[in-house]
């Protein structure tokens, strides 16, 4: 509908070579644009581990602390190119449910090399329904999400199926950009992004104006602790990650338990 109406003012303001622009734009992202982002996030993941290393090993630290001496079982959602597997430090079963498998080649090279780790093919599917790739209720002792809800359908009912696969006393942590505070020009920014689906479109789904940290506030877990955060990025940066970790500087990171 958006696309139509630009093409549509474009051509009619005589401004033809952009709206074919617009027009390829379109065709290469609805043909080949799943691949296109698996590429590219495993290449901004990687970069985004750099800048986020401490913040991760404090995330993962109860995760590494938790039934020590026993192989614990992790599921991780939206699992990408497996660039969370470097901090499992200890011996665990690990499942991943991913709706890209163009992340598949990533994902097994990352794999490879963690042997400590007894990591499982990856599965398509989606966080709004882990039964379908066969996820048991109370099963696992941890699920982790990193960079994923904000791209989920509905945040509330992965969180409600989160809950389900936990044992209990079973952990979720998670790691996600959110929505800039009110008043913040990145919040202008955030909501600029999303007009006409613009974001989401380019980005696999992903959205800039989402509140997480008030929705896990009201998903019904015994204990939470989270804490915001802007994500650091430094001066020497490159450009493009620099541009994207810009977008998503707002950031949240946090413990549920069961």
């Amino acid at each position: 509908m958006y696309l139509k109406l630009t093409v549509l003012g474009l051509l009619l303001l005589g401004w033809t070579n952009l709206a074919i622009v617009f027009l390829l734009v379109n065709v290469i992202i609805t043909n080949f644009g799943k691949r296109i982002f698996a590429g590219f996030c495993s290449n901004f993941a990687s970069k985004y581990n750099d800048v986020s290393n401490s913040l991760k090993i404090e995330l993962f630290k109860d995760l590494n602390d938790m039934k020590k001496g026993e192989k614990i079982s992790i599921l991780e959602i939206g699992a990408g190119p497996g660039t969370n597997f470097k901090y499992f430090d200890r011996e665990a079963l690990v499942q991943t449910v991913e709706p890209n498998l163009h992340f598949a080649k990533y994902f097994d090279e990352n794999r490879s090399k963690f042997p400590k780790l007894d990591i499982k093919d990856i599965k398509e599917g989606f966080g709004e329904d882990l039964s379908a790739a066969g996820i048991a209720d109370e099963s696992v002792d941890a699920v982790v999400m990193t960079l994923v809800l904000c791209s989920v359908q509905d945040q509330l009912k992965c969180l409600e199926e989160i809950k389900r696969v936990l044992k209990p006393g079973g952990k979720f942590f998670y790691m996600e950009h959110i929505i800039g505070d009110e008043g913040s020009t990145i919040r202008t920014v955030h909501k600029l992004l999303m007009i006409g689906g613009f974001w989401p479109f380019m980005a696999d789904g992903c959205c800039t104006d989402r509140a997480t940290d008030k929705v896990m506030e009201t998903a019904g877990f015994g204990k939470l602790e989270q804490k915001k955060y802007d994500l650091p990025i430094s001066e020497d940066a490159a450009i493009p990650f620099k541009i994207c970790g810009g977008i998503v500087k707002p950031h949240l990171m946090g413990v549920a338990t069961k």
